[in-house]
């Protein structure tokens, strides 16, 4: 019983993780999976299968350039879907992809004093 009790434990918590790859509350973006850490710009936007982001955020902080590309999800038909929480952000650190997803992209802004849209 206590076996079956932790897998279903185990089993709940991978699919709330999956659930929020791309940004909780929202079915997540299936281009994220593309993704790999330390690409160029130029190759994320290959993996996301675009031309450019949705919008792009850039910072300079303690040197760094940081930036957030977000990008509008494939099923996005109104202007709602252009919320920042709506959207899949994109985090690169010095040109190169550092990671995907609110949960990245809300730990980097908290480390560096950004600001980003409060969570919905």
């Amino acid at each position: 019983m206590a076996r079956s009790s932790r897998r279903l434990g185990s089993l709940a918590a991978s699919l709330a993780l999956v659930s929020c790859l791309g940004g909780c509350g929202a079915r997540p973006d299936p281009r994220l999976a593309n993704l790999t850490e330390g690409i160029s710009q130029d190759s994320a936007l290959r993996a996301m299968g675009v031309d450019s982001a949705s919008r792009t955020d850039s910072f300079l902080v303690n040197g760094q350039f940081i930036s957030a590309l977000y990008f509008a999800r494939p099923e996005a038909s109104d202007s709602a879907a252009l919320a920042d929480r709506n959207m899949s952000p994109v985090v690169l650190i010095g040109g190169s992809v550092v990671g995907w997803g609110w949960e990245k992209w809300d730990s980097i802004a908290d480390a560096n004093a950004i600001q980003v849209a409060q969570k919905q």
